[in-house]
């Protein structure tokens, strides 16, 4: 249904946030993906996703329990992912997202009790899986959070930036949807210096170890940021492209604000 839209605005709804803002964003967000050569769709199917990582084991390990639907309850309206389509509509890259809301559990309670990967954890508890956490920002993360997963570049297509762009498309969707407090994720301790620091201003804390079925025991880190710090990242890449389109064309800069940033860093609509 939604390879019939031409733009990614034609597929979004700015419901919640500076709407100035966000709408220049998916402006600025869509001609990136354009130059790096490709289009961006957006799914509430997760059994396509799942398909998607079956196909590419040998460059994508299994899918977590909390993005696969004989596992996990994604409801249209709490998730979704999206997907980076090159010229010939082949998948070239994915990321999903799925809101939370905690309004008396925090983070360390929803990973150790499985329920963030589970819709029914006690037969998975019974079988010996579990999740430690010893990040400080367990105990502090409550209230509406957004999880982030399923990230996935096609080996020919790394090295082309994705990474940079389709995790920030997929955050800043959520945000409008869900207004969320945190966004976090979870990334394999190897990769801690290269994924946070390629797709978002994330903190970066240690203290997950996993053991799950889905995957061989693993330590894990905890990536994770405020909503106000998602939207200055959004203004960061704005003013990045502004300033190099101003240099390509030659056109004088001014050093005035802009409109957006008048209208405050946490407005909801």
């Amino acid at each position: 249904m939604l390879d019939l839209y031409d733009s990614l605005l034609d597929q979004i709804t700015i419901v919640h946030g500076p709407h100035e803002l966000l709408h220049r964003y998916f402006v600025v967000a869509d001609e990136i993906a354009r130059r790096a050569g490709v289009r961006i769709r957006i799914h509430s199917d997760f059994r396509r996703l799942m398909e998607l990582n079956r196909r590419h084991q040998s460059s994508w390990k299994p899918m977590q329990p909390a993005f696969d639907p004989a596992h996990s309850r994604l409801r249209p309206d709490a998730s979704f992912w999206v997907e980076a389509v090159d010229d010939t509509g082949m998948t070239v890259a994915t990321h999903a997202q799925r809101l939370f809301v905690w309004p008396s559990t925090t983070l360390e309670e929803e990973v150790c009790s499985l329920r963030l990967f589970y819709a029914d954890p006690e037969p998975h508890i019974a079988a010996g899986e579990s999740m430690v956490i010893t990040a400080p920002i367990g105990k502090r993360m409550t209230g509406r959070a957004m999880f982030g997963g399923a990230l996935w570049t096609h080996p020919d297509w790394r090295r082309r930036g994705l990474v940079r762009i389709v995790p920030r498309i997929a955050r800043a969707y959520g945000y409008t949807r869900w207004a969320p407090d945190y966004i976090f994720a979870f990334v394999e301790a190897k990769l801690a210096g290269i994924v946070p620091h390629a797709s978002g201003p994330y903190t970066v804390e240690p203290g997950l170890i996993s053991r799950i079925s889905f995957r061989e025991d693993f330590p894990a880190v905890i990536m994770w940021m405020t909503a106000d710090r998602m939207l200055w990242d959004m203004i960061a890449l704005i003013t990045q492209e502004t300033t190099e389109r101003e240099r390509l064309m030659e056109m004088p800069r001014t050093n005035s604000s802009p409109d957006f940033l008048d209208h405050g860093m946490s407005a909801r609509s």
